[in-house]
C-alpha cells in the first residue's frame, strides 16, 4: 500500500486532497495545525489515516509527519506540501511579523518537508508535489506578499525537480484557481454582499464558476501515480482556464 503525508490537511483543499488519496486506497498522515478538525476530516474519511497536529512552519512538524509514514507505513511514497496562509494587503500596510509569518508557512515550510521526505522519497522513486496558486502564474493586485510566496513555491518545485530527477523523484506544483472551501466563505461572508462578490469570483474563471477541493484533489492524485511517470516539474494551473487570458 502506498503512503502519502499531506500537510494542511484539516479543512479545504487539504482535506479534499487526503481524502481523495484514501479513497483510492493509499495511507495518508494528515498534518494541520488545528487539531480538532483534522480529527474530524480524518474521522470522516476514514481508512488508513493518521493525524499529526502542528505547525508546518516547525522543522520538527515535517521530520515527525515523515518519520510517521515511514515507521507506520513502512516508508513513503508521496509528499503533498499543501499547508498555507493568504496576506491580501498592500505592502505598504504590512507588519514584518506578517512578512515572517506568509514566508514561514508558504515557502519555507516546503522547503522543510522537501528535506525531510527526500530520502524516503529516493528510496521509493515517489513524488513531491507543491500547492502553489494561479497568483504563482500571474500577479493579482493587493497581494504582493501572497503572490511572491506562490512564485516561490512554483519555482522551488521546478529547481527540484531538475535536482532530484537523477534520484527518480517527481517533483511538481499544482496552481488552483478559485477554490470554494470554507476559508472563502468566510471572506464572502464578510463582505456587504456576498452573493456578489461570489459571483464575481466565479465570472473570473472562463469556466464561470468556482473549482471544488475534489477537483483539485483529482489533479494531485494523478501527478503521484504511475500515469504521471513522465511528467516533473510542471505548474499545472487548474484554474477554470483563468492563466489562459
Amino acid at each position: 500500500m502506498s503512503s502519502v503525508v499531506v500537510t494542511g490537511a484539516a479543512k479545504g483543499i487539504g482535506a479534499g486532497i487526503a481524502e481523495a488519496f484514501a479513497r483510492a486506497g493509499w495511507s495518508v498522515v494528515a498534518v494541520d495545525r488545528d487539531r480538532s478538525p483534522l480529527e474530524q476530516t480524518a474521522k470522516r474519511i476514514g481508512g488508513s489515516v493518521v493525524t499529526l497536529a502542528g505547525d508546518v512552519a516547525d522543522r520538527a512538524t515535517n521530520e515527525a509527519a515523515v518519520k510517521l509514514a515511514v515507521d507506520r507505513f513502512g516508508g513513503l511514497d508521496a509528499a503533498v506540501g499543501n499547508a498555507g496562509v493568504v496576506l491580501a494587503k498592500l505592502i505598504d500596510d504590512s507588519t514584518s511579523d506578517e512578512f515572517d509569518r506568509i514566508f514561514s508557512v508558504n515557502v519555507k515550510a516546503l522547503m522543510y518537508l522537501a528535506q525531510a521526505a527526500h530520502r524516503p522519497l529516493a528510496k521509493s522513486k515517489g513524488s513531491l508535489t507543491i500547492i502553489a496558486s494561479k497568483t504563482g502564474l500571474v500577479a493579482q493586485r493587493s497581494s504582493p506578499l501572497y503572490c511572491a510566496t506562490k512564485g516561490a513555491a512554483v519555482q522551488l518545485a521546478r529547481a527540484l525537480a531538475l535536482d532530484w530527477a537523477p534520484e527518480g523523484i517527481r517533483v511538481n506544483a499544482v496552481c488552483p484557481g478559485i477554490v470554494d472551501t470554507p476559508m472563502l466563505q468566510q471572506f464572502y461572508d464578510a463582505m456587504p454582499d456576498p452573493a456578489a462578490f461570489r459571483r464575481t469570483d466565479e465570472v473570473a474563471q472562463p469556466l464561470g464558476r468556482l473549482a471544488t477541493p475534489a477537483e483539485i484533489a483529482s489533479a494531485v492524485l494523478f501527478l503521484a501515480t504511475p500515469a504521471a511517470a513522465f511528467i516533473t516539474g510542471v505548474a499545472l494551473p487548474v484554474d477554470g482556464g483563468f492563466t489562459a487570458e
